[in-house]
């Protein structure tokens, strides 16, 4: 079930979110990563196995990612297959990082200062409207 929840953007941000096809899976997935990095390492809700260095199997059909064991992303098939024939966890999670560029890196921790910048006066419209109409 989905609930849906307002969020309250400064301009910048409505621009890069209206850029995105799915916004909300943007949020739900920033979410689970945050969610992720702040819990205990132990904290997996699937079953973990040796072959992947303790983690839970990065690919189980219909299963949700699990950003606990795979903060990078989920490796795709062919990363999984190249893993398993020399079992090199730091190459799958290199290789993975690569793969998955466009997710948020959180290991750098990057947050962005607000500015205390006056609320838009309605746009160019309204500027050139106000600029003209004045007396």
């Amino acid at each position: 079930m989905r609930k849906v929840t307002t969020i309250s953007l400064d301009e910048k941000t409505a621009v890069i979110a209206k850029s995105m096809p799915n916004f909300s899976h943007f949020v739900r997935e920033c979410l689970l990563r945050h969610h992720a990095q702040s819990m205990n390492n132990e904290d997996c809700p699937f079953n973990r196995v040796q072959r992947f260095g303790n983690r839970c199997v990065p690919r189980v059909h219909q299963r949700p990612h699990c950003f606990v064991c795979w903060p990078h992303g989920k490796p795709s098939e062919t990363l999984v297959k190249n893993f398993l024939a020399h079992r090199n966890l730091e190459l799958l999670d290199q290789a993975t990082k690569n793969e998955n560029w466009q997710l948020l890196n959180l290991d750098q921790n990057i947050t962005i200062q607000e500015t205390e910048e006056r609320p838009s006066k309605g746009g160019v419209k309204a500027f050139l409207g106000r600029l003209f109409n004045r007396k």
